[in-house]
């Protein structure tokens, strides 16, 4: 019995230390990009354009461009498609996880809400307020695919609430600045494996078990956390001329604690029956996690050019310092042995993601075919920052996207504005070759796959004018 203790600690720790970490590179660097109908379907280019309250996310100096009290609501009905194929899990012993190969692991629309108001204080100063959601993304793969050691479930959704105010300095230039209270909430799952526990008590090796009985030994670990974190923006406007407008914003890095909990619970008939062996050496039923992410600094340059009374061009260019994921720790309630025999023990695990920093260049246009109705398109491209296949995750493929935008306006009369969108995101065919690594322990499970993935997403505002 005391062999096998310190394999179901190592399998354990690594399993907690894995799905920590998953939290904080979804939400540092996968940026849902859907805070507004008029911005998405210009390609997210007009950030220079104010021509809602939604700018309180792009440029807060844009309040001073609107007029009187307004009411901006925001629905995004998204669509993923990530599909897996050519999966394969190898344990350290050589042997194949068992399970299906291919699969989705998100094919299930999500709404997305977004609200925003802006007040003209006057003829100087303007306020708003926008209640946004930054991160979001909900992925589940099976429960016996063969990368259910690996990250099997992500289920993450951030909430931004940022008051703002600005102020017109002359008649071209304006700036704005804004406080931005988040909150964030991650749910992350994943398998652990227990085979060799079974060995020890069975005399059967480890590889054989691994294909008489695939997933008799597995247990599921969950993570929950939470946290409020505290940053602002700002921006500035400057009209060149009656028809050229430039742009300067800055988003600043946010802070969190995620403070919740870690959870066990045996899947398999043997880990069932051997479950109360963890509680003695750390692995309690339910215990207290957390871990300390910094969301980046995204810096954004855009500009607006209207050519005629019916064609506008807008431009954005956005650096985000992703490079802030490079690495970070997992910190547990209890202490863990790692190694029996030597008396070690941990309660954290050191994770390197090394995330570089990324760039997003969009262009869109609008026309305006009549006084109530306007055209707009526009196509975006933005960098992933995940540097290879051994760092990106198998709940979270990021690559390299293309987003391609679509969408008209409509002035119902002088109040009330309807606009509508329809976007197609395709990310780049990625790869994925991942083992866990900590400072004192490692995984042994390695989960490898290809990736497809793209999204359709239809969105609808409605603006009013008070």
């Amino acid at each position: 019995m005391a062999r096998i203790l310190p394999a179901i600690i190592k399998l354990g720790f690594v399993a907690m230390g894995s799905i920590a970490i998953s939290t904080s590179v979804y939400a540092s660097g996968y940026h849902l990009g859907l805070q507004s109908v008029t911005a998405v379907s210009t390609g997210n280019a007009a950030a220079a354009e104010a021509a809602d309250p939604t700018t309180i996310v792009f440029n807060p100096a844009g309040l001073t461009y609107l007029e009187g009290t307004q009411l901006n609501g925001n629905l995004f009905l998204i669509k993923p498609d990530i599909k897996y194929h050519n999966a394969r899990g190898t344990f350290t012993d050589g042997s194949n996880v068992q399970g299906p190969q291919n699969g989705n692991i998100s094919n299930t629309v999500q709404a997305v809400p977004q609200v925003y108001f802006s007040h003209q204080i006057n003829d100087k100063w303007a306020a708003g307020l926008g209640v946004y959601i930054p991160y979001a993304a909900k992925t589940n793969d099976s429960s016996d695919s063969v990368m259910r050691y690996n990250v099997n479930k992500t289920n993450v959704k951030a909430i931004d609430i940022n008051p703002v105010i600005a102020y017109k300095l002359t008649e071209r230039h304006s700036l704005g600045v804004g406080l931005i209270a988040q909150y964030l909430h991650a749910e992350i799952q994943k398998y652990a494996d227990f085979t060799p526990v079974g060995s020890s008590l069975t005399g059967i090796p480890s590889s054989v078990l691994h294909q008489v009985a695939p997933g008799v030994f597995d247990a599921r670990g969950t993570v929950k956390g939470n946290d409020w974190g505290y940053g602002f923006n700002a921006g500035w406007l400057w009209d060149i001329n009656d028809d050229i407008r430039v742009g300067l914003s800055y988003r600043s890095k946010i802070n969190h604690r995620l403070h919740g909990t870690a959870r066990w619970q045996a899947e398999g008939a043997f880990a069932q029956k051997y479950a109360s062996m963890l509680d003695q050496f750390g692995y309690k039923p339910i215990e207290g996690a957390n871990v300390q992410i910094t969301t980046p600094e995204v810096v954004s340059l855009h500009g607006m050019w209207a050519v005629n009374p019916q064609w506008n061009i807008f431009g954005n260019v956005s650096w985000t310092r992703s490079s802030r994921l490079h690495d970070l720790d997992i910190n547990f309630e209890n202490a863990k042995s790692i190694d029996q025999h030597h008396g070690i023990t941990a309660d954290k695990t050191h994770i390197y993601p090394n995330w570089r920093d990324t760039l997003a260049v969009g262009v869109g246009a609008s026309y305006q075919q009549s006084p109530k109705l306007q055209w707009r398109v526009g196509v975006n491209y933005d960098q992933s920052p995940v540097r290879s296949s051994s760092t990106r995750l198998s709940t979270i493929p990021d690559g390299n996207r293309w987003l391609f935008g679509a969408g008209l306006k409509y002035d119902v009369d002088k109040h009330n504005t309807l606009a509508f969108s329809y976007t197609y995101l395709h990310i780049q065919q990625t790869h994925m070759n991942q083992q866990d690594q900590g400072l004192h322990v490692s995984s042994n499970v390695r989960g490898e796959a290809n990736y497809r993935s793209n999204a359709h997403i239809l969105g609808a505002s409605y603006n009013y004018k008070f």
